[in-house]
């Protein structure tokens, strides 16, 4: 189970640079990034409906259940959006790379953090010098892997909006972890991946709803041609939120954040020397190569100790 898992949240990972680059490709279409965002929520909710009722024939939760959880366990939408939201107002400040990466060391400290502290209902993992070790060597090869990266954004922001990109990548942590006991209380990670999307879609929603220059935009955004796979974009963040929710409680909130990262910056690389979907094409270089095995060293001597 614990090398299925491991699997699923790689392949999950794999798919999140896709997201992203098909959902930059129906933001050219829709010209806001929120619409763009909203609409693969849409697919992405619509999907996990479709596989809720198949699986446990309703939506609904019984209220004995929901006064058993948290309050914070209905929050996962809600942290969704506000890394997306994040992220839209990150990219024009520190470029590309940094929008990415900077996020990525907020989201392993926090990740790290629950496991250590048994934060969000999660179960304490003990600490110990081999996981430090670990944890060090990722973020060497995350030094590494970003420095061969070429930036497509000159920007480079200043400390306060570095140090607000690593705040924002806290979230991406917060929220499988909240996920993850919403799925554990209802008996279903598609359940809680479905209410967590619904939830973010609807936020949005009313987020473009308060804006006129994006409210004008809806009527035109489904008119839209393009090809097929821009509007895909939903199937792939609705895999990464079910896979995490689901396999979170199973193998700690680090081991899959890290293995998720692991596969995302694999991907983005292979996207990126490839020009697929609309990419840039730029080859791989030795950094590249070298700053993934070290992470992929650093996650190996956690995953063992």
């Amino acid at each position: 189970m614990i090398y299925f898992g491991l699997l699923m949240i790689l392949i999950a990972g794999l798919g999140n640079p896709v997201q992203t680059a098909v959902n930059s490709r129906l933001r050219t279409y829709t010209v806001s990034p929120l619409i763009a965002s909203a609409i693969s929520f849409i697919v992405g909710t619509i999907i996990l409906l479709v596989l809720t009722l198949a699986t446990r024939r309703t939506i609904l939760i019984s209220g004995q259940v929901a006064a058993s959880l948290p309050w914070w366990a209905w929050m996962g939408g809600v942290m969704g959006v506000i890394g997306l939201t994040g992220n839209i107002l990150l990219f024009p400040k520190l470029g590309s790379i940094r929008t990415v990466l900077l996020p990525v060391i907020g989201q392993i400290i926090m990740s790290m953090l629950i496991d250590w502290l048994g934060l969000f209902g999660a179960t304490p993992v003990p600490v110990s010098v081999s996981k430090i070790s670990g944890l060090a060597l990722v973020f060497i090869g995350l030094a590494i892997y970003s420095r061969s990266r070429k930036d497509t954004n000159g920007s480079k922001g200043n400390l306060l909006w570095c140090l607000l990109a690593v705040l924002m990548g806290t979230v991406f942590a917060i929220q499988p972890a909240m996920n993850a006991t919403l799925a554990a209380g209802i008996s279903s990670a598609i359940h809680a991946a479905f209410i967590s999307f619904s939830t973010s879609m609807l936020i949005l929603f009313a987020i473009i709803a308060i804006i006129p220059q994006h409210r004008s935009l809806v009527r035109g955004a489904f008119k839209v041609r393009g090809p097929w796979w821009a509007w895909t974009g939903g199937l792939f963040g609705a895999n990464y939120v079910t896979m995490f929710a689901w396999f979170t409680p199973v193998l700690g909130l680090g081991l899959v954040s890290l293995t998720g990262i692991f596969g995302m910056l694999t991907m983005s690389t292979i996207i990126d020397s490839l020009g697929w979907l609309g990419a840039t094409k730029s080859k791989i270089n030795s950094g590249q190569l070298t700053g993934l095995l070290i992470v992929l060293a650093g996650i190996v001597i956690i995953k063992q100790f």
